[in-house]
């Protein structure tokens, strides 16, 4: 049977655990679930696996027991649930947090570490300051060259993840060094890591206001009334402006001795119908 804590999408769990029943059991169709789990018509079990109905609480059990789940499959399978229907981000952040602390191996512990990474925005910073800082595992001193401060076990534990994931390694004059030039979000690495970066960086930028003299920061906004197609074109030149700043930084000619964080957001404010 599949590998429940192999999942991150409950659908994506479902739909492989009927195909390997189905194998074994050819009487096993979807009319043969909806029976079994108490749905009216065949078609309800397509719509959860195409994303066009969530499942109850009452569900979850009649699945976990259809597919004769442990308690603790059970339990993460719940969570895999809460987390793909949560709308709030504080939620979903909770819930893969759990699903995390569930799951165990080496292929698990990477994920988890890949989640870590951009869960906590000083480790992005403190990547990008050993590009150039000669850092030599004075803690103490690395957390102070990020803004806000940081603790030194913070910087130590920032330090050893980036060594975990190859992100940095050490030179044998034991300062450290990039493995690659510029780091993006991955498709490995969840959404809600992403938006917790996301949410912590513009954060910052609201402290920026106060911590640094306008010589040192450029913080503008501007309001637009535009139409669909005029936002498209906004959202395409925001991108293509994105990928010419990661050149322009991996192509720096300079002797590169800061870090700066670039946010572009752009929402709406009225709700669009």
């Amino acid at each position: 049977m599949a590998n429940v804590y192999d999942y991150t999408d409950y659908r994506a769990l479902l739909r492989d655990l009927y195909t390997q029943r189905k194998e074994k059991q050819p009487f096993f169709s979807y009319r043969y679930i909806g029976q079994k789990v108490g749905f009216k018509s065949a078609g309800f079990f397509t719509n959860i696996l195409q994303g066009r109905r969530n499942i109850s609480s009452e569900i979850i059990f009649k699945f976990a027991e259809l597919f004769r789940f442990s308690k603790r499959q059970t339990e993460y399978f719940e969570t895999l649930v809460l987390y793909d229907q949560s709308k709030q981000h504080a939620q979903r952040r909770y819930y893969y947090e759990k699903m995390l602390s569930m799951r165990k191996g080496k292929v698990h512990r990477l994920a988890a570490d890949q989640y870590e990474y951009f869960n906590k925005w000083y480790h992005v910073a403190i990547r990008e300051l050993l590009n150039f800082y000669p850092f030599k595992g004075d803690y103490a001193d690395l957390a102070r060259r990020v803004r806000p401060y940081i603790k030194p076990s913070e910087a130590k534990a920032a330090v050893d993840l980036l060594l975990r994931l190859g992100l940095v390694r050490k030179k044998d004059d034991g300062t450290y060094e990039l493995t690659e030039a510029t780091v993006t979000s991955v498709p490995d690495v969840p959404l809600v890591a992403v938006h917790s970066f996301e949410v912590a960086t513009m954060d910052l930028a609201k402290e920026a206001i106060d911590r640094f003299p306008r010589n040192r920061r450029d913080i503008s906004t501007v309001t637009l009334s535009i139409s669909a197609q005029t936002y498209e074109q906004i959202h395409e030149k925001l991108a293509a402006f994105r990928r010419e700043m990661l050149d322009m930084a991996k192509n720096d000619p300079h002797e590169v001795d800061r870090i700066y964080q670039f946010n572009f957001q752009i929402f709406p404010l009225p709700d669009i119908r």
